[in-house]
């Protein structure tokens, strides 16, 4: 190993060190996020419960099992929309972290999507405009070049390998992990 192969593999250890390190603290900040989220629709989930439940004494005065059934539907329907709410906070959250942080989110999900071969990442229109700092130089060691072209997603990003795209747009990964999220946020709003 020639002294400028030690020089960069030293450089390399010492980088991946410190990604590690900016990966955990980044994991810390979108756990935090999400318990923000979390306890802001607590907050709202009690709201609505009071709110149901002035329905509900109101509903079995009047003894009528069809009036019943709507005030069911209606908290499931609030249900839902706080745990759509808390979703979308997820979101807001994460494109609100500062640029280092959050391409380094980006550059953690980049590593775990990389395919063999060259490829292409697309970011939003807003990232592009973002300090990316050393982003570019990070992903060129996946093989990946960042693109020019904005693509129209709400952060994240998509990865091309040719005819495969790859799509890592936050909204979507929220999608591929909805129900999992969906039942975490119920079991903590709702026991």
């Amino acid at each position: 190993m020639t002294s400028s192969e030690k020089i960069l593999a030293g450089i390399t250890a010492k980088a991946e060190e410190t990604a590690k390190g900016i990966i955990s603290a980044a994991e810390e900040k979108a756990e935090e996020a999400v318990a923000i989220a979390v306890k802001e629709a607590e907050k709202q989930a009690e709201i609505i419960a009071a709110e149901a439940d002035k329905k509900a004494a109101l509903t079995e005065s009047t003894g009528n099992s069809a009036a019943q059934l709507v005030l069911r539907d209606a908290r499931l329907t609030k249900k839902r929309e706080l745990i759509e709410k808390a979703l979308d906070e997820v979101i807001v959250g994460i494109n609100s972290y500062d640029d280092k942080t959050y391409f380094d989110c980006l550059l953690r999900l980049a590593k775990k999507n990389a395919m063999s071969g060259k490829g292409e990442m697309l970011l939003s229109t807003r990232d592009l405009s973002r300090d990316k700092g050393d982003f570019a130089k990070v992903l060129e060691v996946l093989s990946v070049t960042l693109s020019d072209t904005p693509a129209d997603i709400n952060g994240g990003f998509i990865l091309k390998y040719g005819d495969i795209i790859i799509n890592c747009e936050l909204s979507a990964l929220m999608r591929e992990k909805r129900d999992e999220i969906t039942d975490k946020l119920n079991t903590a709003l709702f026991g």
